[in-house]
């Protein structure tokens, strides 16, 4: 149940970048209509762009990496028999759940100092910087769960991802 839930969170994260780089798309199609009519752009897209890059990748990282659409080299794990695939992955799983956790600390430190501070991005908006930095944590802490579940069960060898 708890496992359901969690992937119907990771789907609509992933929609949700999905539709931000939709988004992106239109923006920049606009805007490129606009400078070729000699017309003022959207004020502001460039940077709105730049913030909504930075999120739609967060949010989508758990999806992938859950569906197993990241990018492998399987050079190694190939060559292995099925028993030692299945070690290496949950070694490796172990690992990028380490380095998620680690990162996603240090991520919150930085989003709970830029708030205690007050920062403020100041380009074509004014927003606090700690919402842009949050979004680091919350994508980690998921991947690191992720990835605790890849160790725990780890996708059958040679399994590949669909997809593009």
């Amino acid at each position: 149940m708890v496992g359901q839930i969690f992937d119907k969170v990771l789907w609509m994260l992933a929609a949700l970048s999905a539709g931000i780089l939709g988004a992106i798309s239109v923006v920049i199609a606009i805007n490129v209509a606009l400078r070729n009519l000699g017309l003022p752009i959207i004020y502001g897209a460039l940077d709105a762009i730049q913030y909504a890059l930075m999120i739609a990748t967060f949010m989508g990282a758990p999806w992938v990496l859950a569906m197993g659409g990241h990018v492998k080299v399987d050079l190694l794990t190939s060559s292995l028999p099925t028993r030692g695939q299945v070690a290496l992955g949950r070694v490796t799983s172990l690992l990028g759940a380490s380095t998620a956790a680690v990162l996603g600390w240090y991520g919150m430190q930085a989003a709970i100092a830029s708030a205690a501070r007050g920062s403020t991005i100041r380009t074509s908006f004014v927003i606090p910087e700690w919402w842009m930095l949050a979004f680091v944590p919350i994508s980690l802490t998921l991947c690191m769960i992720v990835f605790l579940r890849k160790t725990f069960r780890p996708d059958a060898p040679g399994q590949v991802a669909g997809g593009l």
